[in-house]
């Protein structure tokens, strides 16, 4: 009995269980964070305040970093459905076996 572990290839799920495009939305996500909220709170600790400070400069890194994360898991999704999409055509010119 052949068991089939392909995934689906219409679902937009890689097979590590994170979609590319939620690294995309944490890429945008922290990178507004960084650069227009954090700067407007207004702590009572000094060292917090330095960091609230400081915290736009560390936007671009931290959306690089997701969107780097992003890209890979694209990657290994594209890379997944082709392997699948071979498998696919190997079974189909084996002859069945009864």
């Amino acid at each position: 009995m052949k068991v089939n572990n392909t995934m689906d290839p219409a679902s937009p799920r890689t097979p590590h269980g994170i979609p590319w495009w939620v690294y995309v939305m944490l890429a945008i996500g922290s990178y507004c964070l960084l650069r227009y909220v954090v700067p407007d709170l207004h702590l009572s600790n000094p060292a917090l305040q330095k960091l609230t400070k400081a915290a736009p400069t560390f936007a671009p890194p931290a959306s690089i970093l997701f969107l780097l994360l992003a890209a890979k898991r694209l990657y290994d999704t594209d890379r997944g459905e082709e392997e699948s999409g071979q498998e696919k055509d190997k079974d189909a010119n084996t002859p069945e076996e009864k």
